[in-house]
Parts: structure tokens; C-alpha cells; sequence
């Protein structure tokens, strides 16, 4: 049925016996399918209730796209009175997406921004003249990323999340921005209640030890919180990640599998992703774009 659909034909390999035969015609076929230029990047046997049936893989394109969350916008527009019910509107909003959806945070150990930020730390203690104004960033780097770490993780941002958007009354277009965000964050909370970024990845981890060959862009790469979008230290953090990445080999997106007889399984869809990058890029947008 699918060389039919494809218009394409398979080498007898009956002669090979079981299971060989199904390994060197999926292999062929594999081939024959990257020859006619098909927007295929991948296609498997899948088993879902019983059956078995073939299926090709499809990717979500996130773009090349670093999606990297400021907090220390959000630290600021706590102690700004004009802005604090906002604020609030977005530690709700961080909280989901840290407790929930489980975005890494860059304080964490192991983190690939937490060991970027070491790194530069290091390197610039190296040097014979001390740059006073890294220092200041980088102390107040951690001082803020501990100090929102503590309060994104209290399930009362989570628990106060509808609350604050029933209550919220916006003054300006800014306000109407943080608001829009926090719906959508709170519909995705709703509609996805157990959704992980990494639901669709088939990623590894971060290992600099790894074969430059093999080496794929991860999740941990491009997804993240940090510190600033403003200074040396974050221009530096930027600089240094697209250095980096552009010594990998690939890049890790999420995936899933479509059945090509038109059959459906539930969950099988992008729907989730699509909502979630939206909010991503809009949220660093919005922080980016804050002044303090």
C-alpha cells in the first residue's frame, strides 16, 4: 500500500527469512523514499492497539530559535507599584511553566546555562584586571535568579493563578500584553494539565564529552531561563551559546509519528507545542522589551 502511494518499488527479500527480510526492506525503503524527495525525515512500524502500521515522522519547526526567559525584568516590576499586579500576573505564569511544563532554570546545577555562566565566570577571574562591571552583573545575576527560583516554585502562584486573571484589570497596553500571556498560559494549564516541553523530544543529554560528529542541539541548548537580555554578561552568555551551537550537528525538535493509511491516535499532534512556543517567544519578547 505505501509503495503504491509512493509509486515506488521494493528487491524481493522473502529469500532472507523472518526477521531480515523486514529489516532490509525498511532499510530500501528508507532510501527510495529520501531518493524521490518526499517530505518524509523519518518512517517506522508502529504498534498502537493491536495493529501494526507504518508511520512518518514529522517535526514541530522551532525555527532556530533561542527561547530564553529574562527574569530579572520580573524581579524589577515586583517593586514597581505601578506594575505589581502584572508582576503577579507573570509569577503565575512563571511558576506553570517552571512547575509544570518544566522549563530548566539557569541557577540549577547541571543546567546548560548554569555551566555557560560558570564558564565565563571563570574566564573572566583569569584575567589580570578585574572588570568590576562583570562582577556587578554576574553577583546580581545570582542574587536575582535565586531570589525568583524561590518564589516560582511555591504552588500559591499556581494555586492564585485564575484568580489574579479574573481580578486583573489592565491600565495600558502593557498591562493588556501580560494579561493576554497569562490567558494563554492558564488555557494551556487547563487544556494540558500533565504537558512537559519535553513530551515530544527524543533528545539525549547535554554531554561535552560527546562526538562532535553526533552531537545534536538539545532541548537544554535553546529552552531556558536566564538572566538578562540587557549587559556584558548576557551578551556575552549569547555570544558564547551561538558559538557553541554552531559546532553541533543537528538539532532536537519535538516529533511524532503520522500513519499514513489516515488513521488518528489521540495526543498526536502539535496542537500543545504550537500553543506553547507562541507563549514562549511572546514572554521574551514582552520581558525583553521592559524597561527598568
Amino acid at each position: 500500500m505505501l509503495c503504491n502511494q509512493l509509486n515506488v518499488s521494493l528487491p524481493e527479500t522473502a529469500q532472507l527469512g523472518f526477521p531480515y527480510n523486514m529489516a532490509s526492506a525498511l532499510h530500501y525503503l528508507k532510501i527510495v523514499i529520501k531518493a524521490t524527495g518526499a517530505d518524509w525525515q523519518d518512517i517506522r512500524l508502529v504498534e498502537e492497539d493491536g495493529a501494526v502500521f507504518f508511520a512518518r515522522q514529522q517535526r514541530f519547526d522551532t525555527r532556530m530559535t533561542l527561547y530564553y526567559i529574562a527574569v530579572e525584568p520580573l524581579f524589577f516590576m515586583l517593586y514597581d507599584k505601578s506594575r505589581k499586579a502584572s508582576a503577579h500576573l507573570l509569577l503565575s505564569v512563571f511558576a506553570y511553566l517552571f512547575q509544570v511544563v518544566r522549563i530548566p532554570y539557569h541557577m540549577q546545577e547541571g543546567n546548560y546555562l548554569n555551566y555557560t555562566y560558570d564558564m565565563l565566570h571563570d574566564w573572566k577571574m583569569q584575567d589580570d584586571e578585574e572588570d568590576i562591571e562583570f562582577v556587578k552583573e554576574y553577583c546580581r545575576m545570582e542574587y536575582i535568579g535565586d531570589a525568583i527560583e524561590l518564589k516560582i516554585q511555591s504552588p500559591a502562584n499556581l494555586h492564585f493563578f485564575e484568580k489574579r486573571i479574573q481580578h486583573f484589570r489592565a491600565g495600558d497596553e502593557f498591562d493588556r500584553n501580560c494579561l493576554k500571556l497569562a490567558e494563554l498560559a492558564f488555557t494551556l494549564f487547563s487544556d494540558y494539565p500533565d504537558g512537559r516541553i519535553y513530551d515530544k523530544f527524543q533528545e539525549g543529554s547535554y554531554d561535552e564529552e560527546e562526538d562532535d560528529v553526533s552531537r545534536q542541539i538539545s532541548l537544554v541548548n535553546y529552552i531556558s531561563f536566564y538572566g538578562s537580555a540587557n549587559g556584558e554578561l548576557s551578551n556575552l552568555v549569547i555570544e558564547t551559546v551561538n558559538t557553541d551551537l554552531q559546532e553541533f550537528n543537528g538539532i532536537d525538535e519535538p516529533m511524532i509519528y503520522l500513519q499514513i493509511d489516515g488513521r488518528e491516535i489521540e495526543g498526536n499532534s502539535f496542537d500543545f507545542e504550537t500553543k506553547l512556543f507562541m507563549l514562549l517567544e511572546d514572554l521574551s519578547i514582552l520581558l525583553n522589551n521592559y524597561q527598568y
